[in-house]
């Protein structure tokens, strides 16, 4: 491999290592939305709760790759704001259907434009890419995320290994 392309592929890796970082620390502090102040996941929930009325905690689970648990306990504290209620699933004692209440609607349209905003500000800041240039990135980034999804699935593999040899 030339030296200009070695260097070119680590200023790729550390720029991702970088962007990962950032999504992490923005991930972790608190947003205002409108008049209301969340965190990312709740806003994810409110935004799927928006979209499928209805839905269950074990369905936020499978859709968002989190525990029930974990889901169970971000919709308390929505429920605790008034942005969301339970109702008894009819066909499965055990279950509850989640919505919106009328405040979680408002929440939920505040999370929306302000993703519409940032949309707006990164839009307007790639303006002087050419098309060509961004389909390439695109290209680019969608083959790393196959790296990291092959590095997420080697990884599972092995914690359930050692997971199974550990309980034999």
């Amino acid at each position: 491999m030339g030296d200009k392309r070695e260097e070119l592929l680590r200023q790729l890796w550390t720029a991702q290592d970088e962007a990962y970082d950032l999504m992490c620390e923005y991930d972790s502090l608190p947003h205002h939305y409108g008049e209301n102040i969340l965190y990312q996941a709740e806003g994810h929930i409110i935004d799927l709760i928006a979209a499928y009325p209805g839905i269950t905690i074990t369905d936020l689970g499978n859709i968002l790759k989190k525990t029930p648990s974990a889901c169970s306990q971000i919709v308390r504290k929505l429920k605790e704001k008034g942005w969301v209620e339970q109702t008894r699933n009819r066909d499965n004692n055990r279950q509850f259907n989640l919505k919106l209440t009328e405040s979680g609607q408002k929440v939920y349209e505040d999370h929306l434009e302000f993703n519409r905003y940032c949309q707006s500000e990164t839009f307007g800041m790639l303006a002087g890419f050419s098309s060509e240039e961004l389909e390439h990135h695109v290209m680019v980034q969608r083959k790393i995320n196959e790296a990291y999804q092959g590095d997420v699935r080697r990884s599972r593999e092995r914690f359930l290994k050692s997971e199974a040899s550990r309980n034999e």
